[in-house]
């Protein structure tokens, strides 16, 4: 079985977006990247059975027709308390799970098989599964820019401290990927 991997752009000062969703140069360098950033997303596409995010990035993608050319070729699975009346562009499978984290993740480790659940969007969904401890991987994209305001990753995820060991650092041109293994 696969394991559940939190996996998140994030500036410098630790936000996923800027006040009003938008990006703040964030995935730059996903859309055109670097060779070592280019290992780093095959890696991801090869190894993600499922993806998992939050209504709120499944409608920013949706805006932005982001499910169109989407390289993840897996079954998503968005947690959300309503169902939108049609899905997304795109030849994306979507499943909407309305019951909570635990059955959102039951579900998608069921679909993914023997390869990993991505939590891949989503700073709600993200702090649920981190507070709950769902998460046995932790995938940082570090961008250098300090966006100063925004959207927080760890935010809202209680007070107990969450142990980590540092597997893996790439640097690359405008990002650094780093890897941990949340301790349990």
């Amino acid at each position: 079985m696969g394991k559940v991997l939190l996996d998140m752009a994030m500036s410098l000062d630790g936000y996923l977006a800027r006040p009003h969703d938008e990006d703040g140069g964030l995935h730059n360098w996903y859309f055109s990247p670097a060779p070592k950033s280019a290992a780093v997303i095959e890696e991801l596409i090869n190894t993600s059975g499922v993806i998992v995010m939050g209504r709120r990035a499944y409608d920013i993608g949706d805006r932005y027709d982001g499910y169109v050319d989407n390289p993840y070729k897996v079954p998503h699975f968005v947690l959300t308390h309503n169902v939108p009346e049609k899905p997304a562009k795109g030849e994306t499978s979507f499943t909407f799970v309305t019951e909570g984290i635990e059955s959102i993740l039951k579900q998608a480790k069921a679909a993914a098989g023997d390869k990993d659940v991505v939590i891949g969007g989503g700073a709600d969904i993200a702090q649920q599964c981190l507070k709950a401890g769902l998460i046995d991987e932790i995938q940082i994209h570090l961008v250098p820019v300090l966006l100063c305001e925004g959207l927080r990753l760890f935010e809202h995820i209680g007070t107990e401290s969450i142990e980590l060991e540092q597997t893996r650092v790439i640097e690359s041109t405008g990002v650094t990927h780093l890897k941990f293994r949340v301790v349990k």
